[in-house]
């Protein structure tokens, strides 16, 4: 009766909690599990019956027949765990680590009363010896406080499997595009639905473990092909905790200019955080406890070049810096603390980041760089968790997050009054309406003045829910099992608004058609309330002017341009149901699961792409839609290892993942699909029939410690074919079709093939290392949705082929040392040893061969080297390898109760040339040839032309940043 009660009060706790303080629902799980078996030292019989405790939080579990026990929903961290019995002297394992989704182990030989045997075993770092679930990495906050690097990217791309572009703005894992990567902190999608980008951001001083999954991820895990990122932050305690730091390269200006050959980069950075119990009391500082933290970002060179050297005297690009600020924080209730039979946890948390980037435009650099395009993202996640521990074999968690993200880029000028551009009013110099600006005498680059064309909003969001449960079976003749199950759904809300040179001037279209259908010339008072009432306004015969959904738009003259059930905001919706089993038998594991996940678009589709009733009337109809059916699939995944030697494990996985169709590619309004009928436009439609785009992956390797643990090493070969992407395929003009069109289709497929390798070595004689080497060979039809629009406008057939895929680098890899002091135990005494004390060198070597390209002939036109015809097959050449060294000197000093950490850091210690693009006519990323040609030589005759040409041609984005130094002071208390 009175563990029926105790279940009453906790479900009612549950229920209130969720209603009040979880309005909305999706996240996965953040917590791990710590298992093992507790034998008698003597005989090596198991102990029935002991506790075992996870020192300093209120968790334990007793161990069964076998001896064996499992303590499930342990925090990411670190842990002392005792087991004890009567009759037995207590023993300690020390340093247990938990991560995101796996098992510390802690094994006992417990020695009878009177029976010698040390009380205290000492185990550093330890998980469970080998993962069979899984493919990857952990970073734990040790490690990220020593690296020469910041953002979680950035850290992730020095993982084997991993590869990033010399900007460091994008990465690929397995040879996958960009957008199939799922980012989550603290077990929240940071991954926008609309375009499968992902701007999350926590500050270094904030992160916790970074865990990198390249493979044979549970069936937990969704709505991603390549790779998973689980970021998990810090939490609160009873006891207050904090940092501050400070971070710039402002130093430099004042040693002169050129410091070491260096620039200033107007590097700065500011971070907080602070973390304890909310309420300091005995009872409630255990109860109630909560971390949090902001940063702060400014840079007066948003994107360093190592050309912005040459090219002007500061290093630095003009009119292009950025600034960024996020906030972090996380709160824990924990309602065991003030009673046991309440065995509920429940926690809440924030992320938010707002950040403004220009982006660089070639021909506005020299005399309009202040009218470079802005981009504003701000980004929240809200979230709440409610965990009910109904045993130390069984829990389950409710879990809930609102998701929310703001983008929008245009003119920095005139913003969202997209009514001036083109308009004579505003822009002096301009003749005409719905003109623009001529070029400067060259015809290199646009004039002061010039604005940039292009309008974009978007608002995405959404709600949902999910149930997660996690079961221990602990048998002796069936293996030990980890049982998960659960569910999720979201219902999104998605906006978008789109201008394509957007101007007053009255359309001669509009002015045909207005005829055409009075069959006499217009009256202008008549003509001028036709026009007001008109949406086509917005879509002239060179293209759709405005595109998108969701919002309800007036024109200059107060009228209606966007209404309508077509331009409603879009509401798709997402489900998944998953099980998971995880099996641990005496020399053989298994990982085994299924996931069946639901996509309902959520909208009026098309019947047929190729029968369009409507379209010979240039505005399609009803009959031509009908609603959208949702789309189910079945994703089976298998893993399973056994030992080959006593410290050498063979690992196998098989897996099918799918992926959503990024949500953007699926929506176009009635009116702006129409225009693909009024002329032929060199566009892509949006298509509301996208399925999921789905992998199978294979991979079999072995993991190995040596020298009882101190190194560790493995090697994984994969093989992944990928069906289905999303690419670009042409309907070809028929009967139904009276000019045929380019969409969206699941027309593109790739395969991917590789070997990743890593040793890691545990600090030895003050010295740790990871190594990691990436051997990949990626190829497919296309290397993101939209490649090939030009060769498909160009032809009637899609051209069906596979080429090296543009993130196709051959071999990655990095080699990160770091030597590091003790404190007073390891250093000599006298003034030396003092400096010495605490003292670390922290050295990150990287390399990679470089990306392919099509070699061609010199370009024809300027600035255009699709215009040199073709010399290879597409992407057959490759660049010339990459190599960097990156340093951080570090010293912590302690004062009173808080400890300083002086560090300076130096990226690309070398200055090496890190080419990040190269011009295919010449394989440079200096110079396109141009200038050579006959055509080019023409254009020389003028003056200032061959000065201007090679500063435009000279992108900054064509090399990586140059040599860096910045300089830190952090205090932890």
């Amino acid at each position: 009766m009175r563990v029926i009660t105790n279940f009453k009060v906790t479900a009612l706790i549950v229920v209130l909690i969720t209603f009040i303080l979880s309005p909305a629902l999706i996240i996965s799980q953040t917590t791990g599990s710590i298992g093992g078996i507790v034998l008698d030292a003597k005989d090596n019989t198991p102990v029935v019956g002991a506790i075992v405790k996870i020192e300093g939080v209120q968790k334990g579990a007793e161990t069964d027949d076998n001896g064996a026990y499992v303590i499930l929903n342990v925090e990411v961290g670190t842990y002392d765990v005792t087991a004890s019995f009567t009759g037995y002297t207590k023993q300690t394992v020390t340093g247990v680590k938990v991560s995101v989704d796996q098992k510390g182990a802690a094994n006992f030989n417990l020695p009878p009363t009177g029976y010698t045997l040390d009380t205290t075993i000492e185990v550093v770092g330890k998980r469970r010896g080998i993962e069979v679930e899984q493919s990857g990495r952990q970073i734990d906050e040790q490690q990220l406080g020593r690296t020469p690097i910041r953002g979680i990217q950035n850290i992730v791309a020095k993982t084997a499997g991993v590869v990033q572009d010399e900007k460091g703005t994008a990465i690929n894992i397995r040879g996958g595009r960009t957008s199939e990567n799922l980012i989550l902190v603290d077990g929240v999608s940071t991954t926008n639905p609309q375009d499968g980008s992902s701007s999350a951001y926590v500050s270094n001083s904030q992160l916790k473990e970074i865990q990198v999954l390249t493979g044979g991820f549970g069936a937990e895990y969704g709505n991603a092909l390549s790779g998973v990122i689980n970021v998990t932050t810090k939490s609160g305690s009873e006891v207050y905790s904090g940092s501050a730091e400070v971070i710039s390269d402002f130093f430099m200006k004042g040693m002169g200019d050129g410091f070491l050959s260096t620039n200033t980069q107007g590097y700065n950075l500011y971070n907080v955080s602070f973390g304890g119990p909310l309420i300091p009391t005995k009872k409630l500082a255990k109860f109630i406890n909560f971390y949090g933290g902001a940063e702060r970002q400014w840079l007066l060179n948003s994107q360093p070049s190592w050309i912005a050297d040459k090219l002007f005297t500061d290093g630095v690009i003009p009119n292009f810096s950025s600034h960024l600020w996020t906030y972090n924080g996380r709160i824990s209730f924990n309602f065991t603390e003030l009673n046991k039979k309440i065995p509920v946890q429940f926690k809440a948390g924030i992320n938010y980041t707002d950040n403004y980037t220009p982006s660089f435009i070639a021909s506005f650099l020299k005399y309009n760089s202040d009218r470079f395009r802005y981009n504003t993202n701000k980004d929240m996640q809200i979230y709440g968790r409610v965990i009910h521990n109904i045993s130390s074999k069984f829990f389950y968690e409710l879990q809930g997050n609102y998701y929310r993200t703001k983008g929008e880029f245009g003119d920095p000028v005139f913003k969202d009054d997209y009514f001036k551009i083109g308009d004579t009013s505003y822009i002096p110099g301009l003749r005409t309406m719905g003109g623009e600006l001529p070029p400067e005498p060259t015809g290199v680059f646009r004039v002061s003045g010039t604005p940039y064309n292009f309008f974009q909003r978007t608002d995405v969001s959404y709600i949902g829910g999910k149930l997660d449960a996690t079961l221990a079976l602990l048998t002796k003749k069936m293996g030990n099992h980890e049982l998960k199950f659960g569910g999720e759904m979201r219902y999104h809300d998605l906006k978008k608004m789109v201008f394509y040179t957007p101007s007053i001037a009255q359309s001669n279209d509009i002015r045909r058609e207005y005829i055409d259908s009075i069959k006499a010339l217009p009256d202008q008072t008549l003509w001028n309330k036709f026009v007001e009432s008109q949406r086509d306004l917005w879509y002239s015969g060179s293209g759709a002017r405005l595109k998108g959904y969701g919002y309800s738009i007036q024109d200059q003259f107060g009228n209606d341009i966007v209404t309508g059930e077509d331009i409603e905001a879009k509401h798709p919706i997402v489900g998944a149901f998953y099980l998971r089993d995880k099996v641990d038998f005496k020399d053989f594991s298994f990982n085994g699961g299924i996931r069946i996940d639901y996509l309902d678009v959520n909208s009026e589709v098309l019947k047929d792409i190729h029968n369009l009733t409507g379209a010979d009337q240039k505005l399609l109809t009803d009959d031509d839609y009908e609603k959208s059916k949702p789309t189910i699939v079945v994703s089976p995944r298998l893993g399973f290892s056994f030992p080959i030697t006593e410290n050498t494990v063979f690992v196998a996985q098989f897996g099918k993942f799918i992926q959503m169709p990024p949500l953007d590619y699926l929506y176009l309004n009635r009116v702006a699909f129409s225009q693909f009928f009024k002329t032929s436009l060199q566009d892509v439609a949006e298509n509301s029939s996208l399925k999921p785009e789905k992998l199978t992956s294979y991979e079999i390797g072995f993991k190995q410690n040596a020298l009882d643990g101190l190194l560790n090493f493995g090697i994984t070969a994969y093989y992944k074919e990928t069906q289905d992407q999303i690419g670009i395929n042409k309907v070809i003009a028929s009967e139904t079709v009276p000019i045929g069109y380019t969409i969206y289709m699941n027309s593109d497929f790739s395969v991917a093939r590789g070997l990743d390798m890593y040793l890691s070595l545990r600090r030895f004689n003050r010295l740790a290392a990871d190594v990691s080497y990436t051997l990949l060979y990626a190829s497919g039809t296309g290397s993101e949705p939209g490649q090939k629009l030009n060769l498909v406008n160009q032809g009637t057939e899609y051209p069906n082929f596979t080429f090296p895929l543009d993130y196709d680098q051959r071999h990655t890899g990095s080699i990160n040392l770091d030597y590091r002091f003790g404190g007073d135990e390891d250093v000599p005494k006298g003034v030396m040893g003092q400096i010495l004390k605490n003292l670390g060198l922290n050295l990150l070597f990287s390399f990679n061969s470089g990306r392919p390209y099509t070699a061609r002939k010199l370009p024809t036109l300027p600035f255009n080297p699709s215009s040199g015809q073709a010399l290879s097959p597409k992407n057959a050449v490759y660049r010339n390898w990459n190599y960097s060294l990156d340093l951080k000197l570090d010293k912590t000093v302690n004062v009173w109760k808080t400890n300083w950490n002086f560090y300076i850091y130096v990226t690309n210690l070398l200055n090496s040339e890190l080419v990040n693009r190269v011009w295919e006519s010449t394989g440079r990323p200096d110079d396109d040839g141009y200038l050579n040609t006959p055509q080019g030589s023409i254009g020389a005759t003028i003056p200032g032309y061959v000065e201007n040409y090679r500063l435009r041609i000279q992108n900054p984005f064509n090399w990586g940043a140059p040599r860096q130094i910045r300089f830190g002071i952090k205090v932890n208390f």
